[in-house]
């Protein structure tokens, strides 16, 4: 009886901790170099979303402009509407480039790379990409 009572509270136990922590945890990332990797790995990717893109992670791009990228990426991700193409021209007048890189190098890039990272949509995420909506609305990309 004593043993059943000792599996049951195991069982319970690893039954909890696994409701509890359901989130996948990713693996540990050094933050940089994440981004020149031909496949880049989610972790690498969510540090930088969460730090910035900089230095050689910034691909070459500007490291605010690559921010932009990164929550109208994400946007799409979450499945939260905006009206691309005026965005695009936003980011035209205040970057430069042509539509296609905004849209692909940039955008469409993002849009890839989130969609890989377990659960990203989360509601902490989603408030955070419609507040940088409304300022980017408003030309406001800081």
């Amino acid at each position: 009886m004593q043993r059943i009572i000792i599996l049951s509270c195991c069982l319970v136990t690893a039954l909890l901790t696994g409701c509890v922590t359901n989130t996948p945890q990713l693996p540990e990332y050094p933050g940089a170099g994440g981004m020149t990797q031909w496949n880049i790995q989610p972790e690498a990717y969510l540090y930088h979303y969460e730090h910035g893109f900089t230095g050689v992670d910034s691909l070459g791009y500007d490291p605010k402009l690559q921010k932009v990228w990164s929550r109208l990426g994400a946007a799409v991700t979450c499945r939260i509407d905006y009206d691309k193409p005026y965005m695009i021209q936003l980011l035209m007048k205040q970057f430069g480039d042509k539509a296609i890189t905004h849209e692909l190098n940039g955008i469409g890039f993002h849009h890839v790379q989130s969609r890989k990272v377990p659960q990203f949509c989360n509601e902490a995420r989603i408030n955070e990409i419609n507040a940088a909506l409304q300022r980017y609305q408003q030309g406001r990309f800081n």
